[in-house]
């Protein structure tokens, strides 16, 4: 819990702590614009610096999830300038920001209060607006002439966990110095963002109403993280109130003209992910009463035996958990995630005949389901099949690059193959990523 508390004062300052660390990286004196190339290895640093202070969601269905809907949305981008990513990362807390370069990230509590994947395109739609219309490149050239000692001292209180009462205040002060400027312009950068995503999650095939609708819960939402009472989502997005007004609007004028589009099904299957976060990352008294409630509506009935399922995985009871996610396959007969999980529980609990053929079944229906290829690997390694559990864990590495679990199997299965130099190497960075740093210099 104190962990968690310490997360949440950090995550109140992510963009201004971006903005601190692009003064660090670019001199104030250098006036000249920042080019593409200089922004992207801008956003590389950055986005090191956030891998060192906040924990990403690893887990490879979540990964392939968040990254598929954001790649919907580029797609049918007109022009697309970055080579995107997206992330989640583990806070209960509602926001979401974009860092130069193209890496988009939505916190978990966000997604927890989401009722649809239109919902979370429509934030993604958001953030890539940022990103496109370069207004973090606006932002860092406007940020030179903002107090970075200023920032220095608020970054200091927000991530070293400086507890204090000089602290806090030092904190709090230099966050209402900058948000005095930043305010100025950003309500008109706001409301291109808003725009500007529109379109693009109606291009991609969502319905407009989704952005209005998660706008709608943040702007009603009683959410308030970070340093004393300073708001998360809200301090970075202002006028959120203001904005579904005209948002509603623009869903209005947009159904006139396209009629049909109001009556639109809702697109993938969010629920399932819900309850995947709900299960792996959250208290388990928490996720067994959300997982009970939902299982009394029968829109959710298949999310929550999901839900279960993975709820008894993550604890172990993997005997308790094979019935509900064959309940949950029994409803989802076509959902990747469901067989990939089930399949994992045939794996623990020894049942390798049925792991194989539920897991080749899930890649059947979705070829690039980083989680399959990982569990899959798992039974073939199992089975002594070396060579065959290699190249699936090559492939879920490629879809999945986070997931430092891949690395150690890659190590165990090449130091069975005798492969000892390539078997320390990946051993060593899974320890790295791990930040065990004396094994990782081991291996090494």
């Amino acid at each position: 819990m104190k962990r968690l508390a310490r997360n949440g004062k950090r995550g109140t300052a992510v963009l201004l702590v971006a903005l601190f660390l692009m003064g660090t990286v670019f001199s104030a004196t250098d006036a000249r614009a920042l080019d593409l190339s200089d922004e992207k290895k801008l956003g590389r640093k950055i986005f090191n610096k956030i891998r060192e202070r906040f924990d990403l969601i690893e887990d490879g269905e979540l990964v392939d999830y968040i990254q598929s809907v954001g790649s919907r949305v580029v797609k049918k981008m007109d022009t697309v300038t970055y080579d995107y990513r997206f992330y989640i990362v583990d806070q209960n807390v509602p926001n979401a920001f974009a860092i130069p370069g193209g890496y988009i990230f939505i916190y978990r509590g966000l997604m927890e209060m989401m009722d649809s994947e239109g919902e979370l395109a429509g934030i993604i739609s958001h953030e890539l607006a940022h990103v496109q219309a370069r207004h973090i490149h606006e932002r860092l050239m406007r940020g030179r002439i903002l107090n970075i000692a200023a920032l220095a001292g608020m970054v200091a209180g927000a991530f070293l966990g400086m507890h204090t009462d000089g602290a806090q205040a030092l904190a709090q002060g230099a966050l209402a110095g900058v948000k005095t400027l930043e305010l100025q312009y950003s309500r008109d950068q706001e409301e291109e963002a808003d725009r500007l995503g529109f379109v693009y999650l109606t291009q991609a095939g969502y319905d407009p109403h989704e952005l209005v609708s998660i706008m709608d819960k943040i702007g009603r939402s009683k959410w308030r993280t970070g340093i004393g009472n300073i708001p998360s989502y809200l301090s970075t997005h202002p006028g959120v109130g203001e904005r579904v007004n005209y948002l509603d609007a623009m869903v209005e004028r947009y159904y006139k003209l396209h009629p049909q589009e109001r009556y639109r099904r809702p697109v993938g299957d969010f629920q399932l992910i819900q309850a995947a976060l709900v299960s792996d990352h959250n208290d388990a008294d928490i996720a067994l009463s959300r997982f009970d409630s939902w299982g009394r509506d029968e829109e959710r009935k298949a999310a929550a035996a999901y839900g279960l399922g993975r709820l008894y995985l993550r604890t172990g009871r993997v005997e308790k958990a094979i019935p509900h996610l064959e309940e949950a396959a029994s409803m989802k007969p076509a959902s990747t995630m469901v067989l990939a999980s089930l399949g994992s529980a045939y794996y623990k609990s020894g049942r390798m005949d049925e792991a194989r053929r539920t897991l080749e079944a899930a890649l059947m229906l979705n070829p690039d389901a980083s989680t399959a290829h990982f569990n899959l690997a798992l039974v073939l390694q199992e089975t002594g099949k070396y060579s065959e559990a290699l190249r699936h864990l090559r492939r879920a590495e490629q879809l999945a690059p986070l997931f430092p679990e891949i690395d150690y199997h890659m190590g165990v299965i090449l130091g069975r193959m005798k492969q000892l130099g390539p078997a320390h190497f990946h051993l060593g960075r899974y320890h790295q990523q791990k930040r065990d740093f004396n094994l990782a210099v081991f291996h090494y």
